[in-house]
């Protein structure tokens, strides 16, 4: 073992404290990482509850919490089975479908801005329950990805189909406070019996 004298380890002390030591020269990557991160947030929202062939619309959202600006994001947005004819709209990104995924490309995202994405289609027939999935990507390094992944539930009610004659007679009778009323004839002399 190498012995030093009191003065060198005084010297290699200070040249190690004022660079922080091997360990200071790992962690400066990381400093810097640090440095350049965004932590990205995707919340998506949407009805609970729906009839089949109702307009559904689900809101997608992406925040950035910081520490710095995003210099670009992307969000993907898996199109449940059962919507039917979606579309997306937004004025944050660039947006696109392909092989049932909606793919969104959004530039700078300063600290505490939020991007917003609609998601519009058709509920399909039957009863069913919809899941919609979206996740948010972005540039730089993301110090919390627990928030990069939402989703929201949506139970498709079947809607049983009425003719239309009987189905506005009964919303007539509901309107009116009238009921169905039902009349039994009744046997006079000489009637037979039914």
């Amino acid at each position: 073992m190498k012995k030093y004298s009191r003065r060198m380890l005084a010297i290699m002390l200070t040249v190690g404290g004022a660079a922080g030591g091997a360990l200071g020269l790992l962690a400066a990557p990381q400093a810097a990482a640090a440095e350049g991160s965004a932590d990205l947030s995707i919340a998506k929202a949407g009805p609970a509850l729906g009839n089949a062939g109702d307009p559904i619309t689900y809101q997608i959202a992406v925040t950035n919490y910081g520490p710095n600006a995003s210099t670009g994001w992307v969000v993907t947005d898996q199109i449940p089975t059962g919507l039917l004819n979606p579309s997306v709209t937004t004025s944050s990104a660039n947006c696109g479908q392909a092989n049932g995924t909606i793919t969104c490309q959004g530039g700078a995202l300063p600290v505490g801005s939020s991007a917003i994405i609609s998601v519009t289609g058709t509920a399909g027939p039957n009863g069913f329950r919809m899941t919609n999935t979206a996740t948010v990507d972005g540039v730089e390094a993301d110090p919390n990805t627990d928030n990069n992944v939402s989703s929201a539930n949506t139970n498709i009610l079947a809607v049983p189909m009425v003719d239309p004659v009987v189905g506005a007679g009964v919303a007539a009778a509901a309107a009116t406070g009238a009921g169905v009323v039902l009349y039994r004839r009744r046997r006079g002399a000489g009637t037979p019996a039914m």
